[in-house]
């Protein structure tokens, strides 16, 4: 792993370097997660571009991107997990604000005893969670205004 310090008006600042070309920022962080195995890659824009139909895809629709729920400015996104477990396949851009309480109140939503559930059950279990997200989401959003 790579990095370059630089002079800045407040002291030093380490920047990584991108592990494919070594020469470029790494501003894209990416974990990929098959089976049980989990990487982690920090690549520059161009090489995570290069990287896959998947990843220009993903930097084409993310530079459009506006939050889910709110219209306002995505923090982040990517790949929706939980509509994912469901067997839909969709990005999900969220603003800092909106994406705290879809967290929190799926997090809620999850009960302990769900491991003890069949998987046709906990499918079922994770579809009505992913829609009462919504739910909860676009009532949130109508009680709280905009943010200013």
């Amino acid at each position: 792993m790579g990095r370059v310090a630089e002079l800045g008006s407040l002291g030093v600042v380490a920047r990584m370097l991108c592990e494919n070309c070594h020469k470029n920022e790494a501003t894209c962080h990416v974990c990929t997660v098959v089976g049980d195995v989990s990487q982690s890659r920090d690549l520059c824009s161009e090489c995570y571009e290069a990287s896959s139909p998947e990843a220009r895809e993903f930097s084409a629709a993310q530079h459009d991107a506006r939050c889910e729920y709110c219209g306002g400015q995505p923090c982040g996104g990517g790949t929706d997990f939980l509509a994912m477990a469901t067997g839909v396949q969709k990005l999900k851009f969220m603003c800092m604000p909106c994406s705290m309480e879809h967290n929190r109140f799926v997090q809620e939503q999850l009960r302990d005893d769900a491991l003890e559930l069949s998987q046709p059950e906990q499918l079922a279990m994770l579809r009505k969670i992913d829609r009462h997200a919504d739910e909860h989401m676009r009532q949130w959003i109508s009680e709280r205004g905009p943010l200013s």
